[in-house]
Formats: C-alpha cells, sequence, structure tokens
C-alpha cells in the first residue's frame, strides 16, 4: 500500500484544480483555501506520523500516515455535507476541521499522550505507592490542535484568528462549539472513524475494519432540529461501526506484540523526562516532544 496518495491535476472549466488520488476514496478535491492550509509546514509535518504508531512492527504494511488520513476524513466529510443542511460558514468551517483535527499530534501519535499515567516497572513494586504526578502534564492533541491553529502565522494567515478559533473549538469539542456539528468529527459514529477503520484495516491486512460507509452515507439524517442520526434501514450498519471498531482495537492496537513495543517506549520516554526534571541528560526529550 502507498503510504501517500498521489497528486495530479484535472480540468474543470478554465481554471485547473489539483485532486488527491486516494485508494479508499477515490478523487479529494480540496478548495484552494484548503490547498494553502496543506501546504503549511504544520500539516505537512503529519506525514511523517504513522497513524497506527508502532503497528508496523506487525503488520509491515501499516505504514500510512495521519496525513493521509486527514485528506480521507475531509472526502468523508465533503460526502456528508451533500446530506445535511448547514450554512456556508459551517459548511467551509467543518471542511477545515475535518482537515485539521489531527494537526496537533505528536510523535507517536496517541502513545505519547499516556506518557503522564506511566507506571515504571520498579514502581510496581515499591510498596504500593504511587508515582509522582507531573504538574505539568501533556494536553491532548486537540488542545495541541487549537493551539498550532493560534500560534502558527502561515494558519492564521489563511484562517483569521476568529476562524481558527472556530475551527479549533469543532475539533476539540468546546463547549461553546455547535455541539451537534462537533458530533461530524468526533462522536460514536463520525468521519474520523469512517475513514480510519476502513484505511487501517486494508493496511493492516485483517477485514474487521471493512465498514459499510457508502451504506451509512446514504442514510444518514437529519431532523427538523438539526439532530443528526442515520435512519432505521442503516442501525445494522451502525451497530457494524461501532464493532469493527472493538474488534480493530483488539486485533490491532492492543495486540501483544504492539502494545509490548509502544509500552517500552513510553517508559524510556518517561525515565528521559524524569531525568531531565532532576538535572540529568534529557536529550532535549521536553523540547523534541513539545516542539515536534
Amino acid at each position: 500500500m502507498s503510504d501517500l496518495p498521489s497528486i495530479s491535476s484535472k480540468k474543470r472549466g478554465f481554471s485547473r484544480h489539483k485532486i488527491v488520488v486516494d485508494n479508499i476514496h477515490g478523487d479529494i478535491c480540496p478548495n484552494d483555501e484548503e490547498w494553502q492550509v496543506i501546504d503549511t509546514p504544520a500539516f505537512q509535518r503529519l506525514r511523517k506520523l504513522k497513524q497506527l504508531q508502532m503497528g508496523y512492527l506487525v503488520y509491515p504494511n501499516a505504514t500510512h500516515t495521519r496525513f493521509a488520513h486527514s485528506l480521507g476524513v475531509l472526502k468523508v466529510m465533503e460526502r456528508i455535507l451533500e446530506r445535511v443542511k448547514v450554512d456556508k460558514k459551517d459548511r467551509l468551517d467543518l471542511r477545515l476541521a475535518a482537515l485539521l483535527h489531527d494537526v496537533g499530534h505528536y510523535p507517536y501519535s496517541h502513545l505519547l499522550e499516556g506518557l503522564d499515567d506511566v507506571i515504571l516497572t520498579e514502581e510496581h513494586f515499591d510498596n504500593g505507592s504511587k508515582k509522582a504526578s507531573n504538574p505539568d502534564p501533556y494536553p491532548s492533541h486537540e488542545e495541541v490542535g487549537q493551539e498550532i491553529l493560534l500560534s502558527q502565522d502561515d494558519l492564521l494567515k489563511i484562517l483569521g484568528k476568529d476562524r481558527a478559533v472556530r475551527v479549533g473549538d469543532l475539533f476539540a469539542r468546546t463547549e461553546v462549539a455547535n455541539q451537534q456539528l462537533s458530533k461530524l468529527i468526533h462522536s460514536s459514529l463520525d468521519m474520523d472513524r469512517m475513514d480510519y477503520l476502513i484505511r487501517d484495516s486494508r493496511a493492516a491486512g485483517v477485514p474487521f475494519g471493512e465498514v459499510d460507509i457508502n451504506y451509512l452515507l446514504n442514510h444518514v439524517k437529519q431532523s427538523a432540529s438539526g439532530t443528526l442520526g442515520v435512519s432505521h434501514k442503516a442501525l445494522a450498519a451502525a451497530e457494524h461501526l461501532l464493532l469493527a471498531r472493538s474488534f480493530m482495537f483488539r486485533v490491532v492496537c492492543h495486540h501483544k506484540t504492539i502494545y509490548g513495543f509502544e509500552e517500552a517506549t513510553r517508559q524510556l520516554l518517561r525515565r528521559l523526562r524524569d531525568r531531565a526534571e532532576t538535572g540529568g541528560e534529557s536529550y532535549n526529550v521536553q523540547g523534541w516532544l513539545r516542539n515536534s
């Protein structure tokens, strides 16, 4: 499986628009503003982040990246926006929130978000004493993503501060965001899962994430009050998605060998962080983790 989608161009009217040819969704067509976002260093950095962290050590083809996944979520969002009624401003914000929802991931993706909860091997046998709490815990990748939108001059120039705040609120699910619209990014039945379950399943070579995305998207419903869901006919497909996530976590994400490698990495990184906090050699791990 190719790690990155290929990029080509297609003539439409009197202008030429670049498209992404994706192995999961086919053609993905970012608009001009989204291409500007994609070209920023903050987004291009996602090319270096593997979607399944250390999963490739067990499933050797699972080398796909957050970059490809983020473009895939944009495509899924585009398809669902064809079926729901939102105003133009919200439509454009949702597309950007889909594209940027993972921009705040650390190196090793989710692995580092749990670093503050790591218990070192010797602490398990230290008369039941608990490890000292970190006074400066690492924030979630959504919080980091919000900070990136508000701190990177190139992104602020493209989006403007007010819009950067709105987009960040959507993918971070803050209280001020429209809760129905925010569910399109993060919920039990969201655009994020509709991409990564299929993408991860095909990359790993296992069948458990092959959900019926076309049937689900074709049966999205919106109530008169704006509540989003799926029709009764698609309940089996929705249940399949929920079960697929459970199976993929069990078979891939929580595979004993993958988990072992990741736990060893967490232990190493916590030791390096603790050494730095006590004045020892840190190898600049703090700066690397926070600035990568």
